[in-house]
């Protein structure tokens, strides 16, 4: 039996504080799963902030405790450690190319400075063998311009990437949603530190569609279900959004609207790869007709055919769609079948993992799908 004794320290005993680094990373896991914002999570606890403060992971704004940009780093990094642990190691990798030009992944061959490298590649033991060469050991070391050598670097092709992200009512089941902004925290972690040219963006759907920004994601969930009627048929049209706000049902899965969104912010990127990642765990139950909302549950051919063509203008684009089926609910079958259309039209990709496994799925597809990018 374990026995515990309490008393006062006096300074002989070892302490052990808690870590701000551990207890940051357990406030991420909570606002992950739940939503809830820093500064009621503290209100409402008794933990003391300070030592979050003075690590920088934290910062008052107007008032209230927010995640910093560090902090925000940290619960990137943590996802982005957490999946790859769950990775085989050959399954990651940069990509190759033979272009060689300026990027941040540096080789161990080098070569002259010609205008133009960057001096961050500077090889610096190379320069100082040549200049030592020319002029003897003599100090201080002269140096001229034939002298530089820097290291060779990759040329990775840039790529815009949508990272498309189901909002609806059913991705609260299983924690779904949960481990869905976990990989879109991992892959801007990675993005940021493998692939700094990319461009990346994210989008949630829902019975609408928005651009999400990368401090909100923590924050955001799901939108809860509203109406249990087992048919339903909605029509709203745009001039009257406004006198129904707040009455409309934000549950329904309306990919025609993440796809047409994406379409026009990669219309406005100049790279040649661009490619939209969905993670959806349903068939779509909404979509636009012009300028009117059409909601329908049990989902309706109808919508099926609005998404499809939203995806095919899609293909005449350009735009790459892999879909992330997520198979956790026992009538996913339906879903497998509008998955299958979906990319038969496009002709991107199809997995279909559980929500466990999504991580792996999406950052390794990503991965091997840069190895496979060239201008």
């Amino acid at each position: 039996m374990q026995m515990f004794r309490y008393s006062k320290w006096d300074g002989s005993q070892e302490a052990d504080f808690i870590n701000p680094k551990h207890l940051m990373d357990q406030l991420s896991d909570f606002i992950l799963k739940h939503g809830v914002d820093l500064d009621t999570i503290l209100q409402q606890t008794d933990l003391d902030a300070s030592s979050l403060e003075e690590e920088g992971y934290i910062k008052k704004v107007k008032g209230k405790f927010v995640l910093s940009p560090k902090g925000l780093k940290r619960m990137e990094r943590k996802a982005l450690l957490e999946i790859f642990t769950s990775m085989k190691k050959d399954n990651y990798g940069n990509h190759e190319s033979n272009f060689k030009g300026h990027s941040t992944i540096i080789q161990e061959e080098s070569k002259n400075y010609e205008f133009g490298d960057p001096l961050s590649n500077l090889d610096l033991n190379s320069t100082l063998k040549n200049s030592l060469r020319r002029t003897g050991l003599s100090i201080p070391i002269e140096m001229n311009r034939e002298d530089f050598m820097v290291y060779e670097s990759e040329a990775q092709p840039s790529c815009a990437t949508i990272l498309l992200l189901d909002m609806s009512g059913s991705m609260m089941r299983y924690g779904k949603f949960y481990k869905a902004k976990k990989v879109a925290l991992a892959l801007q972690g990675l993005v940021q530190t493998q692939f700094p040219n990319d461009r990346l963006y994210f989008i949630g759907f829902y019975s609408f569609a928005r651009e999400l920004k990368i401090k909100d994601l923590p924050y955001i969930m799901p939108r809860p279900i509203r109406l249990f009627d087992s048919c339903i048929y909605l029509e709203v049209k745009k001039e009257d959004m406004k006198e129904y706000k707040g009455r409309i049902p934000e549950h329904f899965t309306n990919i025609h609207a993440g796809l047409r969104l994406s379409r026009k912010i990669l219309s406005k990127e100049t790279c040649h790869n661009k490619q939209v990642m969905l993670i959806t765990d349903g068939e779509p139950t909404a979509h636009y007709e012009g300028d009117t909302l059409c909601l329908i549950y049990p989902p309706n051919d109808r919508t099926t055919k609005e998404t499809l063509r939203e995806a095919r203008k899609c293909k005449n684009e350009g735009i790459v769609i892999n879909t992330f089926a997520l198979i956790d609910d026992y009538y996913y079958f339906d879903l497998a079948n509008f998955v299958g259309r979906l990319t038969n039209v496009n002709r991107g990709r199809a997995f279909y993992p559980r929500s466990e496994e999504l991580g792996r799925y999406v950052l390794d597809d990503f991965v091997a799908s840069r190895r496979k990018m060239l201008w």
